[in-house]
């Protein structure tokens, strides 16, 4: 049996992905599984990676869940094994693996390394749909069955119990005897050994041991505490050293050097048995009750380990029997008082140290790797096969962004440029830097974070300083200098839409709070009736925010938006002109798209079948079934006129359809939106009637316009932002475009 496990793997710091490399390592031995395959969720496509990899997930890239998904299914893999935790994936609560688990095509086992007594509503959907999907489910303990059932997020009969493994290693140092308190030859004691390790975080709790220590110190000063390992990567991300630096300075504050050791570092096997090995007391003093596994705890009572810790639930199942004592949360009295009652009562510490290896005597790897085993087992003969239900996997370009960092500088983007060569005098405009910010923020997850980044910390200031009362200016010149006064028009509606995206996709918190603060201030400055353009912009900022976290203003503008796109469609809706204005002028799906997803977000199924409806029609004027895509023109098409229209055809109104078709797909689950998102994508490539691409595959830019015989041979910010924006979304969305010009044939003028 061919087992593909898909997790965090070393060398990404992680103690799942630490917990799954050892798994891996034994279950080829248990004689069940021939092949234990390894697919790694990594942050960044950059990540070091390991040798021997089947595939990997960059964690916020949801169209790599889909693409992994369809991969697996043309192997020859029996089972697939997914280690699960809420963080480790992307999405809002870790939703994006929900796109892995639909699009797979052989049976899936879970297992779940948390299971929360008190979900939030999404986090139970989540694990709900997951549980769903999955042929069977693995817990560690018995509480964590109980709550995972009592939860209502899978049914008892789909669940089995596995206990967390430990390394061969650890045990045999175990065995080796348990050992006894001695004297050095001066007569002075060894000291006392306190231990704790695994990535540090806050909730961790270790200041509360801090906090103990001169307690027992003052009672027992052979006491040395050891704190061992990194900080959590994304704990490093977020705050850097903070939390280190407060444990460390609060050493100092108690005048505890000389009885706490940092080891700074993410410890191997043989050092973590070392470390055990001399270890008295293991603590885990963490500071909330819901988790449900921790591979420190086990790793400890595996080396025979007494181990003091306070009552999350996995700490509660695991030393029921006497291996420790539970203290309450953040209690350092009575940390201190379990501590030093080990130390004064010798044979209640061994009494603990006894039943720890008794215990840790099933944990090890080899007994837990069989346990497994036999449920994929289980899984494999129970599971039909499944065929994923879906659009193509075609192969999308890769991306080069050259241009747009040519275009980017230390004020925004440059609107226009002369071919490749920025044209500076065009200066900037906030549509255009509202833009590169949504891009920057997608380019971060898959490239040069650092420079991405930056790009889009640049683009948050330069809206912040176009705002003022009355609404935005929109254009700056080069010298720095704005050239129109505050207004409301389609730049605020831009601006609002891509602070929405941003608090919805943005892992970084340094920008979520002015993001926050600048997308209420704009709200404020609409009024009830806006051009139909602004209001559907802003409809798709507001539309990405989660009810529960979008402000009563907010929301209000919202349902008022989506109204006022309706009442307009309903008033020149006709059998033969199904649109929301007398005239098809720019951005034309942005009106359709908005009222699909804000009528969507609103629960108003009866609003987005309108949208769906006018995107079709749209579409279909546009010949996007047939050869060629006809956009209409920039001059644009009045209602009677044949199609397309008068003008230059312009990428903003392909990227439109595009991104309008995928709001589709996500919305409904029909396969031929993500076709269509495909098709309206191709004309950049050259599925246009001059069958010319229009995208640079030299430099990553992209012309302006496809004139009635030329290209424009401006490549502007907006166009390419534009294309880069389609080819982001469609990439997340797991759909996927050709990597060179599409072979044609002849389209009609």
């Amino acid at each position: 049996m061919r087992t593909a496990i898909v997790s965090t793997f070393p060398p990404r710091a992680c103690g799942i992905g630490t917990f799954s490399a050892d798994l891996r390592a034994t279950l080829t031995g248990t004689g069940m599984v021939t092949v234990a395959d390894l697919v790694a969720v990594v942050h960044e496509p950059s990540s070091p990676q390991r040798r021997g990899l089947l595939a990997t997930i960059v964690q916020a890239v949801r169209g790599d869940y889909v693409r992994t998904a369809r991969m697996l299914g043309r192997l020859d893999v029996d089972v697939v094994l997914l280690q699960h935790e809420f963080g480790i994936f992307g999405g809002r609560d870790g939703e994006y693996v929900l796109s892995f688990a639909q699009e797979l095509a052989q049976p899936l086992v879970v297992t779940l390394h948390t299971v929360l007594s008190e979900p939030t509503p999404h986090q139970a959907d989540v694990l709900r749909e997951l549980c769903a999907e999955a042929e069977l489910v693995i817990v560690m303990t018995d509480t964590a069955l109980r709550l995972l059932v009592e939860s209502g997020a899978c049914s008892e009969e789909k669940v089995r119990v596995v206990p967390h493994g430990a390394p061969v290693r650890i045990a045999e140092r175990a065995a080796g005897g348990l050992r006894a308190r001695r004297s050095g030859s001066s007569g002075v004691p060894d000291p006392f050994r306190l231990s704790t390790f695994g990535l540090i975080s806050p909730g961790k709790g270790l200041e509360t041991v801090l906090e103990a220590l001169p307690r027992m110190i003052e009672r027992h000063p052979e006491i040395v505490y050891t704190i061992a390992g990194r900080t959590h990567p994304d704990v490093s991300r977020r705050e850097g050293e903070r939390y280190r630096l407060m444990l460390e300075r609060r050493v100092l504050e108690l005048e505890l050097g000389d009885h706490v050791e940092f080891d700074d570092r993410f410890l191997s096997i043989n050092e973590l048995s070392d470390l055990l090995a001399a270890t008295d007391v293991f603590l885990t003093p963490y500071g909330s009750r819901e988790q449900i596994a921790s591979g420190a705890l086990t790793f400890a009572i595996a080396a025979g380990c007494a181990v003091v810790s306070t009552p999350y639930w996995y700490a509660q199942d695991m030393l029921a029997s006497g291996a420790g004592l539970l203290v309450p949360f953040y209690d350092p009295e009575a940390l201190a008082n379990a501590v030093c009652s080990f130390i004064e009562r010798p044979d209640t510490l061994m009494a603990a140290r006894t039943e720890a290896q008794r215990i840790g005597s099933t944990l090890a790897w080899p007994a837990v790797a069989k346990a497994t085993a036999r449920v994929l087992q289980e899984a494999d003969e129970l599971a039909p096969r499944r065929r994923p239900a879906g659009v193509a996997d075609l192969h999308l370009t890769s991306l080069r962004t050259d241009h747009l960092l040519t275009l980017a500088d230390d004020v925004g983007i440059v609107q226009h440029a002369h071919g490749i060569i920025p044209n500076r005098s065009s200066g900037y405009c906030v549509d255009d830097v509202a833009r590169l910010a949504v891009v920057s923020l997608a380019l971060a997850t898959r490239g040069d974070e650092q420079v991405w980044t930056s790009n889009l910390y640049r683009s948050l200031a330069f809206l912040q300083a176009a705002a003022e009362d009355g609404g935005m200016h929109n254009f700056m010149g080069y010298d720095r200098r704005w050239l129109d006064e505050p207004h409301v028009g389609d730049h605020v509606g831009r601006s609002i839409w891509a602070l929405g995206d941003i608090l919805a996709t943005a892992w970084i918190p340094a920008v979520v709070r002015p993001a926050r603060d600048l997308l209420d201030r704009l709200v404020g400055t609409l009024s009830d009736d806006v051009f139909p353009r602004t209001a559907a912009y802003a409809v798709l900022g507001l539309s990405r925010l989660d009810a529960d976290r979008r402000e009563p203003a907010a929301h209000r503008q919202l349902e008022r938006f989506v109204e006022q796109l309706a009442e307009a469609y309903e008033r020149t809706r006709t059998d033969e002109w199904c649109w929301f204005e007398d005239e098809l002028s720019y951005d034309n799906a942005r009106l359709s798209q908005a009222l699909l997803t804000g009528g969507y977000a609103l629960g108003r199924p009866e609003l987005a079948e309108l949208g769906l409806e006018s995107l079709r029609w749209l579409g279909d004027e546009c010949g996007l079934d047939e050869n060629a895509l006809r956009l209409p023109g920039h001059r644009g098409r009045r209602r009677g006129e044949p199609a397309p229209g008068a003008g230059d055809e312009q990428p903003l109104d392909a990227a439109a359809l595009v991104e309008a078709e995928l709001s589709a797909f996500a919305v409904t689950h029909k396969a031929e939106h993500g076709i269509r998102a495909i098709r309206a994508f191709e004309w950049f490539l050259g599925r246009n009637r001059l069958q010319k691409p229009l995208y640079d595959f030299a430099t990553g830019g992209c012309s302006d316009g496809l004139g009635h015989e030329e290209l424009n041979d401006n490549e502007g910010a907006e166009s390419t932002l534009a294309f880069h924006h389609a080819a982001l979304l469609l990439d997340a969305a797991g759909v996927r475009a050709a990597d060179r010009e599409p072979a044609l044939e002849p389209a009609a003028a």
